[in-house]
């Protein structure tokens, strides 16, 4: 199939690489399908690019790449609507911002994608655990990890 994209001109994809969300992402109810792009070689970033809609697509990236404690609790509507037997068959993308300045980079760790890789459905929750914030500083995170690596290596 031939996707068309503003950002990386017509792209060929498999009919099997389509992600339907009977939902839409929060904001685009209408818009339900979509593909993964990798950003570049090595980079932890992808664009979740809507199928029927060359200017809409997202950047995420796997929860657990800046976030490894990162723990969500879905509601059964939520597993009902993914179609879900077995949690390993989930992956959990965050939606990041990517502002001018990346330095405040962000990533909506209250709303998190979630797909389904064994049939490619997906949805974005929304969770009601209120220490995760929709605009939660990636590089704060990331220079909290270092430190805490840094201390845990002092101490060896």
């Amino acid at each position: 199939m031939e996707v068309s994209t503003s950002r990386f001109g017509d792209i060929q994809v498999e009919d099997d690489a389509v992600i339907t969300m009977p939902d839409g992402m929060l904001g685009f109810s209408d818009i339900t399908r979509y593909v993964l792009i990798q950003h570049r070689d090595g980079s932890p970033f992808l664009w979740y690019q809507a199928v029927d809609e060359p200017n809409l697509a997202f950047v995420v990236v796997d929860a657990f790449t800046f976030f490894p404690d990162y723990e969500i609790v879905m509601s059964n509507e939520d597993v009902e609507a993914l179609k879900c037997d077995k949690p390993g068959d989930l992956a959990v993308f965050l939606v990041v911002v990517i502002p001018d300045n990346p330095e405040e980079m962000t990533a909506n760790l209250r709303g998190p994608l979630v797909i389904n890789v064994q049939n490619r459905v997906a949805r974005q929750v929304v969770l009601l655990d209120e220490k995760y914030s929709p605009h939660h500083s990636i590089i704060k995170e990331m220079r909290k990890r270092l430190e805490v690596q840094e201390q845990g290596a002092g101490s060896e």
